[in-house]
């Protein structure tokens, strides 16, 4: 697939909606309502769809994307099967055009729990149980094993020393990784565990309606620490969040709402500074708003004592 465009504009993406969805349903008049302003090309672009069979949503990504297309339709239709019925769901897989790359599914109506979010701790108890419904489809015991992160966090450090690496503050992220080791010497063994994880667990990927939360944007297939996933969403509910006060109590919220103790308090508060420091690691000198507001939750966190999730 080399060469072959990731982005497609709206007039484009649009054609290849309403073709993929003339395929599916070919005696429909269907009309497409973007879901976000179509001002630029986009990787993929998502269509609220009327006039179908039932309520509908139709993701079409460019040609250059097939892989992750393809990736997505079969993850979804494999999560949607096993979450079919409850109070925790996924959009079920309606079809998808692998020559178009559109993939077409139920739409559950309602807002992302990031639209939500001002609802502090009702939303991530929601966020939380949810996630904890995904992880149980394969969650399994397996002792902490922080090797991983370790490597990972020394070669970090040593691009920030070479200047391969450039981020805020150099000094104290640094600082921040070598404080990783004594907290993996008293995690290392513990009870843990492993699951499937999402990969990008986020507010805007939650979605309420019909008395249900939907998960949605799936691809990953691999195991790691289901705390990757749990972390995301406390980096979403920390930015939407002002104050120490406000976050903990979202942060209470999510926990009880996830309702799992998949760790032991030690490897927690490891993945926790860990993972915070992968959010500082990936952001530049020059940070936008979003990623400015994302560092600060990041080393709030890191100044914590104890896991907050």
């Amino acid at each position: 697939m080399s060469g072959l465009p990731t982005h497609l504009d709206g007039e484009k993406a649009l054609a290849v909606a309403l073709a993929a969805l003339g395929t599916l349903w070919p005696r429909r008049a269907v009309t497409l309502t973007p879901l976000k302003p179509l001002t630029k090309p986009l990787r993929a672009t998502v269509f609220r769809v009327a006039g179908g069979p039932q309520p509908t949503v139709a993701k079409v990504w460019g040609p250059g994307n097939a892989a992750r297309a393809t990736a997505q339709a079969a993850r979804q239709a494999e999560v949607a099967a096993a979450m079919a019925h409850g109070a925790w769901r996924v959009p079920a897989v309606l079809g998808f055009d692998a020559a178009r790359n559109a993939l077409i599914m139920t739409d559950p109506g309602g807002e992302s729990l990031r639209t939500l979010g001002e609802g502090g701790a009702a939303v991530a108890a929601q966020a939380g149980g949810w996630l904890a419904a995904f992880h149980d489809l394969s969650l399994r015991a397996h002792p902490f094993r922080p090797a991983g992160h370790l490597a990972w966090a020394a070669r970090l450090k040593e691009a920030v020393r070479s200047g391969a690496r450039v981020l805020p503050e150099p000094e104290g992220f640094a600082a921040r990784i070598d404080a990783l080791t004594p907290l993996a010497r008293a995690a290392r063994g513990s009870p843990a565990c492993r699951a499937v994880t999402h990969r990008d667990m986020t507010l805007a990927n939650l979605v309420t309606g019909g008395g249900a939360v939907w998960g949605i944007d799936f691809e990953n297939t691999r195991e790691d620490e289901p705390l990757r996933d749990l972390f995301t969403l406390a980096l979403d509910l920390c930015v939407l969040t002002p104050g120490a006060t406000g976050r903990e109590t979202a942060l209470t919220a999510l926990r009880q709402g996830y309702g799992r103790e998949i760790a032991t308090p030690q490897a927690r508060l490891f993945l926790q500074q860990a993972f915070a420091l992968g959010v500082w690691a990936n952001t530049p000198v020059m940070p936008s708003r979003r990623q400015a507001a994302r560092l600060e939750a990041a080393q709030w966190m890191l100044g914590l004592g104890e896991p907050v999730i």
